[in-house]
């Protein structure tokens, strides 16, 4: 049996993906940046798995540099490409350019290999929308739609280069599929804001970080009144089964699939559970706004082509934020915490 190429497995999303390929039964190569940093923690983490092989790590430490992953793919049967560089600043140099030469890497390497099928890509529901000018916009979108966020408004801050990076890199997969018509199928998993738990090594949260349990944390916690979270959500747990069922030939490839667990995730409401679920923090999570309900244009998202190969049996929003809240309060023990606020009170 041929084994899974992971790109990610340190981050959010991917350290859930390798969990679960491992448990599942699957022989993984986890490319990592460094050994040094990375690969004592994970073998420890997954010491039987280490030890019989099942597990195996490749060290990338630059995956922009062309044929980065030829080697570690050559007897591959699939990879799956997690990893997403993020940067505060200089964006055409921290992210758009990087995100672009990754996964042209990826798909060279996935060409050259005689044995990887399938190659599966993280991608994001902000590949479908402007952000934040269609969020509002009241209409229907689905893995039909394109973001049309261009690089002059990319290089201007974080959320426009994280949303041009993703979709010029995903066009450019199609074109490469269309031109190159290589053995392999992709597949794109265009992900909502994801929710959950955090369990990769090194872990930290920050107020600056984008999305996720960070975004939350600084959406509700130590703030006057609470403040916008994307509305469209999946606990990474789930996002990480979707990935795993994604390696199923049941699943159709070359096609992208937009998804979400049902429902909206709406600050207030949040706020308000938080409070009743966990009376001791109502002193730092705000009061919402009662009877709040979704703005009327609010985008609308057609998902149903994702629940009929996927399902649609996944974590209620009041589900991940238990989730994300216990997590938090652990960080908060364990002073891992970037960028403290005054209203962060941590443990001695």
């Amino acid at each position: 049996m041929g084994y899974i190429l992971l790109t990610g497995a340190t981050g959010n999303l991917g350290a859930v993906i390798l969990q679960q390929l491992l448990t599942a039964g699957h022989n993984v190569n986890a490319v990592i940046r460094s050994v040094v940093k990375s690969k004592d923690g994970l073998s420890k983490q997954y010491e039987a798995e280490s030890k019989s092989g099942q597990l195996v790590f490749t060290e990338i430490s630059d995956m922009t540099v062309s044929g980065a992953f030829h080697d570690s793919a050559k007897d591959a049967s699939a990879i799956i490409h997690a990893a997403t560089p993020l940067g505060y600043d200089n964006f055409l140099e921290t992210v758009i350019k990087p995100v672009m030469a990754i996964t042209k890497n990826v798909l060279d390497a996935a060409a050259s290999s005689p044995k990887v099928k399938r190659v599966i890509i993280t991608g994001t529901i902000v590949s479908t929308l402007k952000l934040p000018d269609d969020l509002f916009s009241g209409r229907t979108i689905s893995e039909n739609d394109w973001n049309s966020t261009t690089l002059e408004e990319g290089v201007q801050d974080k959320y426009y280069a994280y949303g041009y990076s993703k979709v010029s890199s995903e066009k450019m997969a199609w074109n490469y599929v269309k031109k190159e018509k290589p053995t392999f199928e992709l597949l794109y998993l265009l992900a909502p804001a994801i929710t959950g738990k955090s369990i990769q090594l090194d872990a930290k949260l920050s107020k600056e970080h984008l999305g996720g349990i960070s975004g939350f944390y600084s959406a509700i916690f130590d703030v006057e009144s609470p403040g916008g979270m994307f509305p469209y959500f999946m606990d990474v747990e789930d996002v990480a089964a979707i990935h795993l069922k994604a390696l199923e030939s049941s699943v159709q490839g070359n096609e992208r699939y937009l998804f979400h667990s049902r429902g909206v995730m709406e600050s207030n409401r949040v706020a308000n559970f938080v409070r009743q679920k966990f009376a001791e923090l109502r002193d730092r999570v705000p009061e919402g706004a009662e009877n709040v309900k979704a703005p009327p244009a609010l985008v609308k998202t057609d998902i149903s082509k994702a629940e009929a190969a996927f399902g649609s049996n996944w974590k209620s929003w009041e589900d991940t934020v238990v989730n994300m809240v216990v997590d938090i309060m652990n960080f908060e023990r364990a002073g891992l915490i970037d960028g403290l606020t005054a209203g962060v009170v941590q443990s001695k």
